[in-house]
């Protein structure tokens, strides 16, 4: 009697199984495919780039024998200007919501350095020198990892960089990726 109750048993199971396919398996009606737009990336701003939070930093190309480190990472009220790791300087900005989606730097700091950084209060030679308040410089996207910078005293500029031998302020800065 038990042999035959262990042949019924699975016998029975697979033909209600069976069945319980066929009942619930409906017809399934064609699904009609909807065509996905290809998305277009959103073209990037300045303003993507600004975080209190991210740290999303800016460097300019130095060699490898530099003094200096130069960083900079855009705040909502300001530009951190990291010179080096023991030298940063907070530059108060303003950001152009005209269209033309730029960033203007003014000669006005607070700093926190080790460092004594002279040369940015001197003339260096040249004629004109920022003051407390003057526009200094405009930071413009060129794309989505380069910044062009262009100086209101390139005069000036340039002879930092020549005293430092460095590029204090350089003209381009590309965008520092985690993926290194």
């Amino acid at each position: 009697m038990n042999k035959l109750l262990f042949l019924i048993v699975p016998v029975l199971l697979l033909f209600s199984c069976n069945k319980r396919d066929n009942v619930t398996t409906a017809k399934k009606q064609p699904v009609a495919k909807v065509k996905e737009t290809p998305k277009t990336p959103t073209p990037k701003i300045l303003r993507d780039y600004m975080s209190e939070e991210d740290y999303i930093f800016w460097h300019a190309k130095q060699s490898e024998t530099a003094n200096y480190w130069v960083r900079l990472e855009f705040e909502e009220d300001f530009l951190v200007y990291q010179f080096h790791g023991q030298c940063v300087y907070y530059f108060f900005t303003n950001y152009c919501h005209t269209g033309t989606d730029e960033i203007e730097l003014l000669w006005s700091y607070k700093t926190d350095c080790l460092l004594n950084l002279d040369y940015l209060t001197e003339s260096n030679g040249a004629k004109k020198i920022p003051k407390h308040g003057d526009s200094f410089s405009v930071y413009k996207l060129v794309n989505d990892s380069v910044i062009k910078v262009t100086y209101k005293f390139p005069e000036w500029v340039q002879a930092v960089n020549k005293r430092e031998k460095d590029s204090i302020f350089p003209n381009y800065l590309y965008l520092e990726r985690d993926d290194k």
